[in-house]
């Protein structure tokens, strides 16, 4: 039986778009396989991670991101469970926000296109609120490895493709980020998740986009700037992304900005995905009982480190 047997309506795959995914990266399902026993076997002799779980869904996903490259899946898995136990607050109560009534996404919009384009998953990310009173960055972040962690369980992709609506961002929503909470997404991102960016666009980019670049580039490479575009019109956006892939919104055929919101807040709360949350959260490490543990002192001393996307 395949493990993606059950998918989530947020992130909907066929087979033979996995099979597609797995040919591009020239894996096959039997060494797949042998893979992922080989990297779950590992995972249970290492004391530090052992307490934290793991499933399969996960190991082939990091797989996935690491090209099939065993060596940096577990590199990788090491680094995010420890990352992940260092950045406790952001993994912290899910039980409990999940079960209150309050919107998640109170100040902004969040989610993914349920189709893949080309093997590529789209995001989209929005603030729907100009007051920066209201702006929490590690909300954001908060949310966004809720999702993560939904995508490790059931996505399957190749990399992603991000539009990001700069409408109501401002100077005083920079003001409010907190540059070691943008380190510790980024140690996160980078050395743990290994995520693969495809392309970047930006859409409606306001007079203080080039001071929130500015600010991005101490924790990005160069690299992801030549990946990103600046729209002047959403028929520009057309161009690179087909209407179908967008949101109506953007001028496509996919429900609303608003429409997705409201999904997000009712299935991120039903009993699966919520169970896959609070089970999720528990996969952090025990760095006491690391062989020679070496507490990160780069990531405690918040020194900023490139975020680099290959």
């Amino acid at each position: 039986m395949s493990i993606y047997e059950n998918q989530h309506p947020f992130y909907i795959t066929t087979n033979e778009e996995r099979q597609e995914i797995r040919r591009e990266l020239g894996l096959k399902e039997s060494t797949i396989e042998e893979d992922i026993d080989s990297i779950m076997e590992w995972f249970q002799k290492q004391p530090h991670l052992v307490g934290g779980g793991i499933n399969r869904e996960f190991v082939e996903n990091m797989l996935i991101a690491a090209k099939g490259s065993m060596e940096k899946t577990k590199r990788r898995i090491d680094n995010l469970y420890k990352y992940r136990g260092m950045s406790s607050d952001i993994l912290a109560n899910r039980e409990k926000i999940l079960s209150e009534s309050e919107d998640l996404w109170k100040f902004f919009v969040q989610m993914s296109i349920p189709r893949l384009y080309k093997g590529n998953r789209i995001g989209i990310l929005k603030l729907i609120d100009s007051d920066p009173s209201q702006f929490s960055m590690e909300i954001l972040f908060r949310n966004t490895f809720m999702l993560c962690d939904l995508r490790l369980r059931y996505d399957y992709f190749l990399s992603e493709i991000w539009i990001v609506d700069f409408k109501y961002s401002s100077l005083a929503h920079l003001l409010r980020i907190n540059p070691l909470t943008m380190q510790r997404a980024a140690l996160m991102f980078q050395e743990g998740l290994g995520i693969r960016v495809h392309s970047i666009h930006i859409v409606n980019a306001t007079g203080a986009f080039q001071h929130i670049i500015s600010f991005f580039k101490q924790f990005l490479t160069p690299k992801i700037f030549e990946r990103l575009t600046v729209h002047s019109s959403i028929e520009e956006l057309h161009k690179h992304i087909p209407k179908k892939y967008l949101p109506k919104d953007y001028g496509g055929d996919e429900p609303s900005m608003a429409e997705f919101k409201d999904k997000y807040e009712k299935e991120i709360r039903n009993t699966r995905s919520k169970q896959v949350l609070i089970e999720a959260a528990k996969m952090v490490s025990d760095e006491s009982k690391r062989p020679d543990a070496n507490i990160n002192d780069e990531f405690l001393a918040g020194s900023f480190r490139k975020l680099d996307f290959d």
